[in-house]
């Protein structure tokens, strides 16, 4: 589009129209009226990712994974560890009651209430 000699304005309404996750994210976060040119705008997205900026989960993200009726333990397993690497900081505890709190009922479930395990390590073992 730059080399087509489009207008600032287009190339800017047209920016956002590609983004996606993080990144729009990001863009959504912009002050209204705040970015004057394109240049401006790909300069502050550039030192803004270029950066290696990541956006923080908590722990009570893990709260709303849940175990589909027909999903398998081990997938569920993956899914959860998988968001679980995502936290910065995590508590033992609260990766327990998670984990629990998002498994259908069943045998697992009960034998995971009967031993009460500590850890993650307990609950996967």
């Amino acid at each position: 589009m730059h080399l087509q000699g489009v207008a600032d304005e287009i190339m800017c309404r047209d920016f956002s129209t590609t983004l996606k996750g993080p990144v729009k994210v990001w863009f959504s976060r912009l002050t209204p009226n705040s970015i004057n040119t394109f240049k401006e705008l790909s300069t502050q997205f550039a030192s803004h990712f270029i950066r290696g900026h990541r956006y923080k989960k908590s722990t009570t993200c893990l709260m709303s994974i849940k175990q589909w009726e027909d999903e398998m333990l081990r997938s569920y397993i993956t899914c959860f560890n998988k968001e679980a690497l995502s936290i910065e900081k995590s508590d033992d505890k609260i990766l327990v009651a998670a984990f629990t709190n998002g498994l259908r009922k069943g045998k697992f479930l009960f034998s995971l209430y009967k031993k009460d395990p500590k850890t993650m390590s307990d609950v996967l073992y």
